[in-house]
């Protein structure tokens, strides 16, 4: 006859406890579940060693993007510590201003995207199509003489890679890093160029 009593006063306090602290509890389970998504993204994210910049008129294919990413992920070194080599090819692509399919809101995200990218020097090594060279020389990120610039397709990992048409026309080249004045970020900035100097050389085969 005791333990119903028992249970009664148990469900007393509980549903007392209930009463006064569900939202905290609720918003205790809610901040739980915010971090372990969290947690759980952060893992699954991949820490880049390189990124590679391509600014054509057209955007680059999947497949050839794919085909990019795996030559330059088994030519790179780990610049990162992390036992993994890994590149991710970002598309800046933006369509020749005589063009009759320019969406205004592609193009000005592409723009968006390209100038972050140049000013926290996400990437070092460009492929420029023609078009968007004359766009953006004069802003004194990339090399003025495109004559200087190596067409993707004479390059030796052009064909190595399996020949990805996407690039095909592009030049390649370094971007012109200008001066830094903060000692840690110039360090960064020379070490990572370096690397990737050395990585478009192995693309160029020079």
């Amino acid at each position: 006859m005791k333990k119903p009593q028992i249970d009664a006063e148990k469900k007393k306090k509980w549903d007392n406890f209930w009463y006064y602290y569900k939202y905290h509890v609720l918003a205790g389970a809610f901040i739980l579940f915010c971090i372990i998504i969290f947690v759980k993204d952060m893992r699954g994210k991949v820490s880049y060693d390189y990124t590679v910049a391509f600014l054509g008129e057209y955007g680059i294919a999947q497949e050839d993007s794919t085909k990019l990413q795996k030559w330059f992920e088994e030519h790179a070194e780990d610049l990162n510590g992390d036992g993994e080599v890994h590149v991710q090819i970002a598309d800046y692509s933006m369509p020749s201003d005589d063009s009759e399919t320019v969406d205004p809101q592609m193009v000005m995200a592409s723009q968006t995207k390209l100038t972050v990218d140049m000013q926290e020097g996400t990437s070092m090594i460009y492929f420029v199509s023609q078009g968007n060279y004359d766009k953006f020389k004069d802003m004194g990120v990339f090399p003025e003489d495109w004559e200087t610039y190596k067409k993707a397709e004479d390059c030796s990992g052009y064909q190595e890679a399996g020949s990805p048409v996407s690039i095909k026309g592009t030049g390649i080249t370094m971007r012109i890093v200008g001066e830094i004045e903060d000692q840690k970020t110039r360090e960064s900035w020379e070490k990572y160029y370096d690397a990737s100097e050395k990585l478009m050389n192995a693309f160029t085969g020079e």
